[in-house]
């Protein structure tokens, strides 16, 4: 069943948006190579608060984006600009609607 992690992230100030292009050109490449990986969303509902939306076909696919790709280059890169650690939820996709 397809599931999707959800991960909010405050930041002690707003984060560059050169942050959301590094991601997009570091992590989803390596994140493309683990079959089941769908996608990545990242939106900015506030200045210094992200929502990561991260796709696949189970749970388990997630949690091996996360173990080897994500998580690494988020304690690299974006850990040490928050307020506090992310908030990390995971679940089966209910629904979806495209276009």
């Amino acid at each position: 069943m397809p599931a999707a992690v959800v991960n909010h992230l405050h930041f002690r100030e707003a984060p560059s948006p050169e942050l959301f292009a590094r991601a997009q050109a570091e992590v989803v490449p390596q994140a493309r190579t683990i079959k089941g990986f769908r996608g990545l969303h990242i939106v900015q509902v506030a200045p210094d608060h992200v929502i990561l939306i991260v796709m696949g076909d189970t749970p388990e696919v997630l949690d091996k984006v996360a173990t080897e790709v994500g998580s690494p280059w988020m304690v690299a890169n974006v850990v040490p600009l928050l307020t506090s650690p992310p908030e990390r939820h995971v679940g089966p996709l209910v629904t979806t609607t495209d276009g």
